[in-house]
């Protein structure tokens, strides 16, 4: 995530400040008047925190990027079909190997 965002143009300075606020954070659950002890959040981003929306939205563009450099999917006026829009992404193909294909490219880009 961090070299997306220096990649980005973000400065360094801000993309250290950003590390420092998501690493060794602990949560804690609570479940009516019960309170569970803490523990580490180790990968993910921090529901509720304002930063959230803001890498995330940062990942899915990268995604996008990455994932429309080398389309095979369905063409519609001329341009393939890859649509994304807040959290919810859809991907149009010719066929199920196309979809399949621009799928893994995905789930490659997220999980690298």
């Amino acid at each position: 995530m961090y070299k997306i965002l220096i990649e980005f143009g973000i400065p360094r300075k801000l993309v250290s400040l950003i590390r420092m606020s998501l690493t060794e954070t602990c949560s804690r659950v609570r479940v009516g008047k019960n309170v569970s002890d803490r523990f580490p959040i180790r990968n993910g981003l921090k529901q509720g925190d304002a930063l959230t929306p803001i890498l995330f939205n940062v990942a899915l563009e990268y995604t996008i990027r990455r994932v429309q450099v080398n389309q095979d999917g369905l063409k519609l006026n001329g341009t393939h079909q890859l649509l994304a829009y807040t959290d919810d992404v859809n991907i149009l193909g010719g066929s199920i190997r196309t979809w399949s294909c621009l799928e893994t490219r995905m789930q490659e880009k997220f999980t690298a």
